[in-house]
């Protein structure tokens, strides 16, 4: 992953591959949703993901009132919203079994959290962008952009679960390779922004202080959310909690960044990127994963 960060930054030339970031996402989603998922036990994944969104409007909230009192820039408030209203990422199950959590409890919550953000993001993010057109039509347009990456995974993963499982059996194998997509997204995600920044000027986004508030906003939720989210669920999930809570769908928001609210706005999700990795990298460095073969189940 730095080794795709790194390369990211100093290869502006790969946004090239830009126009393929729905077709991973979607890629992404379909390996994710192939996966078998147990049972759900007594709501957890349900109240998990509530407490979630609570606190991320609780966050929208006090950055309305920050970006107000100071004066600051409308995209801060934007981009931090673009990054709280972002779904869990793909890659969320396997990163909390790698930490020794349990992977189908991840999944869950990823799975609920996407679907909640076809709507979530279309109705919030639709109202601050605080376009001239009605809500209701800016609304759909992002929901007309979002929920077909999410929902033709899932009716395909779906599909071939009900219909062929054992074809989806087999696939469902393939997901631990959502790393290796998420990774190649990242590379595409920081080529595109670094070609944006050079377009724009580097030096006319930092003297204007959008790139310096951008990165800032960005590591500032970052922190919160991972830990939010251990907090939160520190006497039972902290594993999955700070999973679900801090990492994000960023690939996903990215690119519903660029087209709804302009590539400025865009920086802030991308910046994620960055501080997400080093945030994960850190805690597979410290956490060390627990030997019970207990660890993978819901309880």
């Amino acid at each position: 992953m730095p080794i795709a960060i790194v390369a990211g930054i100093l290869i502006p030339q790969a946004h090239f591959f830009a126009p393929t970031l729905p077709f991973l996402i979607g890629l992404m989603m379909f390996l994710t949703f192939v996966t078998k998922i147990p049972p759900q036990t007594h709501g957890y994944t349900f109240k998990i993901e509530m407490r979630s969104i609570v606190v991320c409007f609780i966050l929208i909230g006090v950055l309305w009132g920050v970006v107000k009192l100071f004066a600051l820039p409308r995209e801060v408030l934007l981009g931090g919203a673009i990054i709280a209203l972002c779904p869990p990422a793909n890659a969320a199950p396997a990163m909390a079994k790698m930490l020794g959590g349990s992977a189908s409890l991840a999944l869950k919550i990823f799975l609920s959290g996407n679907l909640i953000a076809c709507f979530s993001i279309p109705l919030v993010f639709g109202y601050l962008t605080g376009s001239d057109a009605p809500l209701s039509e800016v609304a759909m347009k992002i929901f007309n952009t979002i929920q077909p990456i999410i929902s033709i995974p899932l009716a395909f993963a779906l599909g071939l679960r009900a219909f062929y499982p054992e074809l989806a059996d087999r696939a469902a194998k393939f997901q631990k390779y959502t790393m290796i997509v998420w990774t190649v997204s990242v590379f595409i995600i920081l080529a595109k922004a670094s070609y944006d920044i050079r377009e724009m000027g580097f030096w006319d986004l930092w003297n204007s202080g959008k790139l310096p508030m951008m990165a800032i906003v960005s590591l500032v939720l970052c922190v919160l959310l991972f830990w939010l989210g251990w907090v939160a669920e520190k006497g039972r999930r902290p594993i999955e909690g700070s999973q679900s809570l801090g990492q994000k769908n960023t690939t996903l928001v990215i690119w519903v960044a660029s087209l709804y609210a302009g590539p400025v706005v865009a920086l802030a999700p991308t910046c994620y990127v960055v501080w997400q990795n080093l945030v994960l990298t850190y805690m597979t460095a410290k956490i060390k994963p627990a030997k019970s073969s207990a660890a993978d189940t819901c309880k």
